[in-house]
């Protein structure tokens, strides 16, 4: 009970800093797929994968560099698994992580390997559908129906998993991987113009640093989180330079391509990332100054925005490109965002570098979960003037709220500005690639005719 029952107050005691959830009613959740059910779905699996790398190499004048970004991401994952294997076995830990407000400075300073989870596979939402409502968000259905079909082991490596409160499903996907796994959460303001927010998200960077702590059994030095926070910052530099040259005339890089060495930072080494996509980076400069090209420069440069795409979940990015377009940017917490923005300190003090971590994952985040959302229409604008952007999809997952109400507000003040937008709503099955190519191609010739006029 939180009130005493002699005086009806609350017992502080009773509450706790810990946040790993105190789940007094666990279900023993069994969710064993079928040996057809599961032989298919690891089928499926490697086929989309597979099927989505054909089309990715099959594109002229590609970056020899995505090679790199191939091999990690491919159906063959066990190179990555044997390295994380490794660092388990000399005790090593690992943090799962979902959305962009888990502070992974304080992951690596305190010696661990973040690794996030996000899934965007079909097969895996029937078998959440066995324990959590169908008209849920299909990233979190997929999400938690996952794990139980075994097809990699990165979420069973995993000795936390960390969910931002960042909606209604997030929430509730919280609860339910708690009755099978390690959880924390991660509290977030609802209103992050409010004058105490900076301080209620500090409270959690603060608490986030001491769970990693009992977690490892060490106290994490000032000194780790100075070199970690320069450690990202190099990333974030490096996610930088490679943005740049999206912008150039000479497009010698795709937006499939763009997504797929982003998210290959999901769970490849954070060093031979940052090198790597240096050296793709150099790569496309190179080529740019060659007019060796994947397509022409005029064809229409279109921008991303909505609901995350996850791989290999590639249908819509694969309808635009195939239709003639090319995507050259995105907003998306799965691209551009994951980790555009860095930590600034003016000082490395423990107290600063804190409060920067923190102010880093709250400030701007344009993340549609807080009550004002303002500014990521002026990031949209923004964007679009920056990468000289023709069009728009705004793309949408099937019961993805929190994207869906801001729709209507981008859509008018986007047409008072004539930037052309089309709204694409799916989930991550297959069946509606017929109908969202048609309505691409559509949108596409009246791009097309407008700038031909």
């Amino acid at each position: 009970m939180f009130f005493s029952k002699k005086k009806g107050k609350i017992k502080i005691d009773e509450f706790t800093g810990d946040y790993n959830f105190k789940n007094r009613y666990k279900t023993n959740i069994k969710v064993v797929p079928t040996g057809s059910t599961l032989e298919d779905a690891k089928k499926n699996f490697v086929n989309l994968i597979d099927q989505n790398m054909k089309k990715l190499q099959s594109v002229p004048n590609r970056p020899k560099m995505m090679k790199y970004f191939d091999n990690i991401m491919s159906s063959n994952f066990q190179p990555r698994i044997k390295e994380l294997e490794e660092f388990k076995a000399a005790g090593g830990k690992i943090v799962g992580t979902f959305c962009l407000q888990v502070p992974e400075e304080l992951i690596y300073a305190a010696g661990c390997i973040p690794i996030r989870l996000s899934c965007a596979f079909y097969d895996s939402i029937s078998v959440a559908e066995e324990i959590i409502p169908s008209n849920t968000c299909p990233m979190v259905r997929s999400s938690i129906g996952f794990p139980f079909l075994k097809i990699n082991p990165f979420f069973d490596m995993c000795d936390v998993v960390v969910i931002p409160t960042t909606c209604d499903g997030k929430k509730k996907m919280a609860e339910v991987m708690s009755n099978y796994k390690h959880v924390w959460t991660i509290e977030l303001p609802q209103d992050k113009e409010h004058l105490d927010a900076r301080d209620q998200y500090l409270l959690q960077v603060k608490l986030f640093k001491e769970r990693l702590e009992r977690l490892t059994g060490k106290k994490i030095p000032r000194s780790n989180i100075e070199n970690s926070i320069k450690l990202l910052q190099k990333r974030t530099t490096a996610l930088r330079d490679f943005l740049e040259v999206k912008k150039h005339k000479n497009i010698s890089i795709n937006g499939r391509d763009t997504l797929l060495a982003i998210q290959t930072a999901f769970n490849d080494d954070i060093h031979r990332w940052t090198q790597s996509l240096n050296n793709l980076t150099n790569e496309i400069r190179e080529n740019q100054a060659k007019n060796i090209v994947v397509a022409p420069s005029d064809v229409p440069r279109l921008m991303i925005t909505g609901s995350p795409m996850i791989w290999p979940s590639w249908k819509v990015l694969d309808s635009i490109e195939e239709s003639g377009a090319i995507i050259v940017i995105d907003d998306s917490c799965a691209g551009s965002q994951y980790f555009y923005n860095t930590v600034e300190v003016p000082d490395y003090s423990m107290t600063s570098m804190l409060s920067a971590i923190g102010d880093k994952y709250l400030l701007p985040t344009v993340c549609p979960i807080y009550v004002h959302g303002d500014d990521r229409i002026d990031r949209i604008i923004e964007l679009s003037s920056l990468y000289k952007v023709h069009g728009i999809i705004y793309h949408i997952l099937r019961l993805c709220t929190l994207m869906d109400f801001e729709y209507n507000k981008t859509s008018e003040v986007l047409k008072s500005r004539n930037v052309p937008l089309l709204k694409i709503e799916t989930e991550y099955g297959q069946e509606d690639i017929g109908q969202i190519k048609t309505r691409v191609e559509a949108f596409i010739e009246m791009i097309e005719a407008r700038y031909d006029k």
